[in-house]
């Protein structure tokens, strides 16, 4: 099998200084309609995707933070360790699957602005930062364009069960109100430490409830939240919207939960836990 140097606009990304183990990973430099600046998106193919054969494809999850996913030299505090995971997955008889990522960008506030639900946050220190929160901007980018780009360019599954979106922290309530926003195109959902709490609990579920959020309608969830010094603060809206679900219909075929009080706000948490949301996704 040869493996190509480029495919579309996407170059193979090689460094004799990396920690990803397995897989191959591509690069491209991308306009972005909701940013002002350039920004990578990254592609991870699985280490049993052929070049030559386009009968075999994959589903596809796209992750905010794609600087984060596999490469630790590349990563902003820490890596998701996502090739070993997908790795072990495979060995234990689940699905090989491609990750797409959007690197994030370099101001915070920018970050913040650009993942956060198109609903001004109710916490007066976030309002001070997200005073123009436009996250429908950044799902209508992947669902019209990102996606039928790398559906044209890679061997993917390209149904909504075959389609998932993730994502930590900002990147994390993304990742939830891409799921209840087009469930029509994303059937999975993993959101890690999603930043629920910026939200009053009362004005939080007002959302919810416009979007008539149901398993049948919207697929797999998976949400995790630990419970060490900073990530204390995502907790409580965090259970709540797991009970939320619960009682619209969601149980464990299609909603899971992990909660870990030992655990703090950073990637290290991120990666101990993917393997098990990815199995909700891919059983």
């Amino acid at each position: 099998m040869k493996i190509p140097h480029k495919i579309g606009v996407f170059k193979r990304f090689l460094s004799e200084k990396t920690t990803m183990k397995y897989g191959y990973y591509f690069d491209g430099l991308f306009d972005l309609p909701f940013h002002k600046d350039k920004r990578h998106i990254r592609v991870w193919l699985p280490e049993d995707y052929d070049f030559d054969d386009p009968s075999k494809r994959f589903p596809v999850i796209y992750f905010s933070d794609g600087q984060n996913l596999v490469d630790r030299y590349l990563a902003a505090y820490g890596e998701w360790e996502l090739d070993r995971t997908a790795h072990k997955l495979k060995r234990e008889g689940y699905s090989s699957f491609i990750a797409v990522g959007i690197d994030c960008p370099i101001i915070p506030d920018d970050r913040s602005n650009e993942l956060n639900p198109p609903y001004p946050p109710n916490i007066p220190s976030a309002r001070r930062r997200i005073n123009h929160p436009h996250a429908d901007k950044y799902i209508d980018y992947i669902v019209g364009t990102l996606k039928p780009l790398i559906d044209k360019l890679f061997f993917t599954m390209k149904e909504k069960e075959a389609t998932g979106i993730g994502g930590s922290s900002m990147g994390g309530i993304m990742a939830f109100y891409a799921y209840i926003y087009r469930p029509d195109v994303f059937g999975y959902s993993l959101s890690f430490s999603p930043a629920f709490f910026f939200y009053h609990k009362r004005n939080w579920f007002k959302i919810l409830d416009k979007y008539d959020i149901n398993p049948e309608k919207n697929g797999k969830l998976f949400l995790y939240v630990g419970g060490k010094d900073f990530e204390k603060v995502f907790v409580k809206r965090t259970l709540e919207t797991f009970h939320y679900l619960e009682d619209r219909g969601f149980d464990q075929e299609n909603l899971g939960l992990i909660f870990d009080s030992r655990e703090p706000h950073h990637e290290k948490a991120w990666a101990k836990y993917l393997p098990e949301a990815l199995k909700l996704w891919l059983k």
